[in-house]
């Protein structure tokens, strides 16, 4: 049994290694991010402006990182211009109101809502008998068979996120929630990654089939 266990652990693990490679860049807001904290703190800031400053610093950034793909994918799937152009202003919105509110709390309970919007979206797929959100999102040569299953599985991931970030909120420090906070962004596509191919290997081994 041990032999077993040992063995789909292993199993596991190795469905984070192949095909998995991200540029340095990524964590270019991480390490922003902990340069202006540590500035800020060794200059004695007071606790809540550092982490604004930290937070809007590193949000920044990584909108202008990405703005360059997500116009393009936008423009793919997006016709209508105004409907573009409202959805490019969301991301640059929403940080605005954060600044605005300058409460830390608010910046970690987004990201709450971020991964409850992911959750409920999959969710009303799950009900509707839909899977747009799989085939819009994840590779287009998997097993359309294990959409089903794929639906149920990312609804419950988004609800973990969900649970675990409201846990750090009230359970770690500002410092400590700003690292995960940094280093999410690799660690959620590894197990992003290491889900979507445990469901196709269950899938293709007759698991998720009806």
């Amino acid at each position: 049994m041990l032999d077993e266990i040992i063995k789909t652990m292993r199993g596991f693990m190795a469905l984070f290694r192949p095909g998995f490679n991200q540029p340095w860049t990524i964590m270019l807001p991480l390490l922003v991010m902990a340069l202006v904290w540590a500035l800020l703190r060794g200059f004695a800031l007071p606790e809540r402006e550092a982490f604004m400053t930290a937070f809007v610093a590193a949000m920044g950034l990584r909108m202008t990182m990405r703005a360059g793909g997500t116009i393009t994918t936008l423009q793919d799937k997006v016709s209508n211009r105004r409907a573009l152009g409202l959805a490019l202003l969301l991301a640059p919105a929403a940080l605005a109101l954060l600044i605005w509110k300058g409460e830390p709390l608010w910046c970690q309970r987004f990201l709450s809502v971020y991964f409850g919007v992911y959750a409920c979206l999959y969710l009303l797929d799950v009900i509707d008998g839909r899977h747009d959100m799989v085939l819009h999102l994840l590779p287009d040569d998997r097993p359309r068979g294990a959409n089903p299953m794929m639906s149920r599985v990312l609804a419950i991931f988004y609800m973990t996120l969900v649970l675990l970030n409201e846990t750090l909120i009230h359970q770690a420090s500002l410092s400590l929630w700003l690292i995960y906070f940094g280093l999410l962004p690799v660690l959620l596509r590894r197990l992003l990654l290491a889900v979507v191919r445990t469901v196709d290997v269950a899938y293709g081994k007759g698991y998720g089939r009806m």
